[in-house]
């Protein structure tokens, strides 16, 4: 009898050392280095933005940040985007810096290289940027055909998607060179 009373109590101590015990941390790693300039606080910070194209309904941009108090800057291509609805008009600008942006063109151009390859199964391929805009390319098999696609993230459960065909792939990838060499 004492041992079931032993045994019942070691093992509701252990279940309520258990229960009390906090969760472990999880840590994220980030290997983009974020808007520095743009996060500083207590310190005039000027933005500048000139567009370098439009790919569909998004505004490719070469995005400025500059500390005025000490000439610090970061550059960044920015992907502006803009939608109206009855009650509401919203634009937003997601950023990409230029390390993000050489994968980017990368990841793209193998895409490219891999519709000009046959196939007859459904493929897809993927790229998400750090502010989770996600290129991707999808080979439809009852079309028999490719459809790449730009899903940028927006509201709660809503998201914009942007699809397009090979030839505008060409004319995406050299958008982004040009981006990359104003950076």
């Amino acid at each position: 009898m004492k041992r079931i009373i032993i045994l019942i109590s070691c093992v509701s101590c252990t279940w309520t050392a258990a229960q009390i015990a906090p969760p472990p941390t999880i840590q994220r790693s980030t290997t983009s280095r974020g808007l520095t300039v743009n996060s500083r606080k207590g310190t005039l910070i000027e933005k500048k933005i000139s567009t370098l194209g439009t790919f569909k309904n998004l505004n490719i941009q070469k995005i400025v940040t500059k500390d005025v108090s000490d000439n610090s800057s970061d550059r960044f291509l920015g992907i502006m985007y803009e939608y109206e609805t009855f009650d509401e008009i919203s634009k937003k600008t997601l950023t990409i810096d230029k390390n993000e942006l050489g994968k980017l063109i990368q990841a793209l151009q193998m895409v490219e290289q891999k519709e000009n390859e046959k196939t007859n199964q459904e493929t897809k391929y993927k790229f998400v940027t750090m502010s989770n805009i996600e290129f991707g390319s999808v080979y439809r098999e009852k079309l028999s055909s490719w459809v790449n696609y730009i899903k940028i993230p927006s509201h709660y459960f809503n998201q914009s998607l942007q699809e397009f065909n090979k030839d505008d792939l060409k004319e995406l990838i050299a958008l982004l060179k040009k981006a990359e060499q104003e950076l």
